[in-house]
């Protein structure tokens, strides 16, 4: 036998032995084995984790079984320690850590100190802690101020300063009227789970596929991203500009949910960030502001000295309608309006400075006529009657010499607009003098 022919034998025989030993593996392979391979394939993740729903929705837990009062007595809670998890989980803090167990506080595994754990609340600023508050249930509809600080007394109630020259609110705030006998949801002792919920959804919290209601990230946060801000500085000049708490937020006494709050917008900013500050302060000054380097020229609508691109030949004639929703802001540019305007005084304020673009030189003597007679309303909102009377009292300036008006001059115009004659005349008391003693039986 040749040596090639032999070496193509050999591989033959390897290469049957090779089938033969994987198809007996397969045969003497564990059904459980085949059922687990099955069952966790290697693409395949653990399913997320939600720990609210697991202890309050499967396993009805109270809020009070984990979180725990500061001291006695105290609305104020802490987080929840070692000991509140003990009392389900002491396996598994004596035999070995759990590394789902620690997570849920520890940003590191295995945990080192204190220095790893998530803040707490453990979502603040991330994800809404309040679901459910309504501030126009909480506001005080009078908008009394407090005499000493010179702020809205219902705003600074709630909101105090903290450390940091921020507004903070906690339960210390709310227990001032929720821990009176009869106010729901009650704060005290006794709170049960459904008083937490009657402002917390944590379930919702840790998974924002179950919340109902999309919440703003900037009222999630407390502020806009990369915006330097300080209520300190804008509370202490608050009596040179006349400022007060909804000068800036004027949406929050009427809204009713975390998802129908608005932080105030960059152009009511200029209300006041104009010429009346300094150089440094004004609305062309960016890094006043933004914290993030920003470069080139402002935006034009940034600016309140140049119009707005809305602010077109449609708007000048019908600008009547936004000038007149709740909260317009033309204040921002036209300096003689404030915050607080009504619709009417927003029109006053304007319209007695500055006259409507219809209002030419050929006006008065030539147009007006035609448009009172097809919308005298639109006259009264400026106008009143005495207006008309005064001029049109006096000789109009086409009867002029009066005499050769009358004698025949006044024909042409009256054929061309009869109506514009009975403004003043009627054919009895005018036309019937000449006209009924030349008349033809």
């Amino acid at each position: 036998m040749r040596p090639a022919f032999r070496s193509l034998l050999w591989l033959a025989v390897l290469a049957a032995l090779v089938v033969t030993c994987g198809q007996f593996n397969r045969a003497c392979a564990k059904p459980q084995d085949a059922v687990a391979a099955k069952a966790t394939p290697a693409s395949a993740t653990p399913a997320p984790f939600y720990l609210h729903a697991k202890h309050v929705g499967e396993l009805g837990l109270d809020c009070n079984s984990c979180h725990v009062a500061t001291k006695e007595g105290a609305v104020t809670l802490q987080r929840p320690g070692h000991d509140q998890c003990q009392t389900c989980h002491q396996d598994a803090f004596d035999k070995v850590n759990d590394e789902q167990i620690c997570k849920q506080c520890h940003s590191a595994f295995p945990p080192s100190s204190e220095q790893d754990n998530y803040p707490f609340p453990r979502f603040k600023h991330q994800r809404p802690i309040l679901i459910d508050f309504s501030h126009a249930k909480h506001v005080d509809p009078h908008a009394r101020i407090n005499a000493h600080t010179g702020m809205r007394s219902d705003c600074t109630f709630c909101h105090v300063t903290d450390a940091k020259g921020g507004y903070t609110i906690g339960h210390e705030q709310c227990a001032a009227c929720h821990s009176k006998p009869g106010m729901k949801p009650a704060m005290g002792a006794n709170s049960t789970t459904a008083d937490c919920q009657g402002c917390h959804n944590p379930q919702s919290i840790e998974n924002p596929s179950l919340r109902k209601v999309s919440v703003p990230a900037e009222i999630t946060a407390g502020a806009y991203k990369d915006i330097r801000f300080s209520h300190q500085t804008h509370a202490a000049s608050h009596g040179k500009f006349d400022m007060n708490c909804t000068t800036c937020h004027q949406d929050v006494p009427h809204s009713t949910s975390l998802a129908t709050m608005k932080l105030p917008k960059m152009n009511q900013c200029g209300a006041c960030h104009s010429q009346q500050l300094a150089l440094g302060k004004r609305m062309d000054n960016c890094g006043s502001c933004h914290a993030n380097p920003e470069t080139g020229v402002a935006l034009a609508s940034y600016s309140r000295f140049i119009k707005p691109a809305f602010h077109d030949n449609n708007f000048r004639v019908n600008h009547q309608t936004m000038a007149s929703e709740p909260g317009a802001t033309c204040y921002v540019c036209h300096n003689s309006l404030s915050p607080s305007s009504t619709p009417q005084q927003r029109c006053e304020q304007c319209h007695r400075t500055m006259r409507p673009a219809s209002h030419t030189v050929r006006w008065r003597d030539d147009v007006h006529g035609k448009w009172a007679a097809l919308d005298r309303q639109q006259c009264s909102t400026c106008h009143v009657a005495d207006t008309c009377e005064r001029c049109h009292n006096q000789t109009p300036a086409s009867h002029q010499p009066l005499a050769f008006f009358k004698g025949g001059a006044h024909a042409r115009l009256a054929m061309l607009n009869e109506r514009s004659c009975f403004t003043c005349h009627t054919f009895q008391n005018t036309c019937a003098e000449c006209h009924s003693q030349t008349a033809k039986p």
